[in-house]
């Protein structure tokens, strides 16, 4: 599941990401030019990716820690998703919960007690599947770039590791 750095995954990694981004209008395509280029993506943190049994590419999320200069939100105690993409067709079977939970164990593992992401207002899709795993709206932690607004959703990771060391 997680990502090798072939010129094959980075073609497949920039193609999921125009598509799902770029034609699903979230997006502008000038913007994608420079941020889904292979380089740039791989700066932000750990690609995680999820294949079929035959090895082609359903989806992708990126999990950055705190220290990365391209986290968006993340504070020192908490891990960040960012680029959560799954192809439109491959919807619906759990690829993106799956890839969610595969970066909170990344979070675990590396200490942090929370995850937290930031999402556009008009993706209502994916509201819906970071509320059904337990992601809460944190709207005094919204934030805008240009005419965009993202809303922030966070999650304890670890309330057992919260709880003992309080």
């Amino acid at each position: 599941m997680n990502y090798q750095g072939t010129i094959q995954e980075d073609k497949e990694i920039t193609s999921l990401l125009t598509r799902v981004f770029v034609e699903g209008g979230y997006t502008d395509k000038s913007v994608a030019e420079k941020t889904f280029v292979p380089s740039e993506v791989r700066k932000r943190g750990e690609i995680i990716l999820a294949r079929s049994e035959m090895g082609t590419l359903l989806g992708m999320i990126i999990c950055v820690c705190p220290t990365n200069p391209i986290r968006q939100v993340a504070e020192m105690d908490e891990a960040e998703i960012q680029l959560l993409a799954v192809y439109h067709e491959a919807r619906g079977q759990g690829i993106g919960s799956c890839l969610i939970a595969a970066c909170e164990s990344r979070g675990v593992s590396f200490g942090y007690a929370k995850m937290v992401l930031s999402t556009q207002q008009t993706m209502k899709e994916a509201h819906r599947v970071y509320e059904q795993l337990g992601y809460r709206r944190n709207p005094t932690r919204d934030w805008s770039k240009g005419t965009k607004i993202f809303l922030v959703y966070e999650k304890l990771l670890d309330d057992t590791k919260q709880n003992s060391e309080s």
